[in-house]
């Protein structure tokens, strides 16, 4: 009997990937979702989370990895202008970083939220992929 492959091909890993980088995005577009994390996980540090996540799922070799047509040319615009102010972000703030309240303050921070909530609008407009099956679109 013939083993079945249960592995999931490349371009379902990429549509993982790409719908973790929407969930990303909704928390780092909204200080609401930011908060109510915090909330959920008082013992997290939000703000690292929001600036670590990014670099768990965006290499700076992005380009080659975040390929169409998992990701359209939009979303990958949508990415580059978002990982130009994350990396501004991510090089500009103090260490330790304060707390949430106080953060949310922080004109960078607001920078930031800004450039999440336009880069989620653009990965909005096709959602969410399938975490099993290869998309067609």
């Amino acid at each position: 009997m013939s083993e079945v492959n249960t592995r999931p091909s490349e371009l379902v890993l990429l549509q993982r990937v790409r719908n973790q980088l929407i969930d990303y995005l909704e928390i780092a577009a909204s200080f609401q979702a930011q908060q109510d994390f915090q909330t959920q996980a008082p013992e997290t540090d939000v703000a690292t989370e929001v600036l670590e996540q990014w670099a768990d799922w965006v290499s700076p070799d992005w380009r080659e990895e975040l390929r169409t047509p998992t990701f359209s040319e939009q979303e990958r615009t949508a990415i580059g202008q978002y990982q130009l102010i994350w990396e501004q972000t991510h090089n500009n703030l103090v260490r330790p970083l304060p707390a949430l309240v106080y953060i949310h303050l922080a004109p960078a921070w607001q920078e930031l939220r800004v450039a999440a909530e336009r880069c989620l609008a653009v990965f909005m407009v096709r959602g969410k992929l399938s975490d099993m099956e290869e998309a067609t679109t």
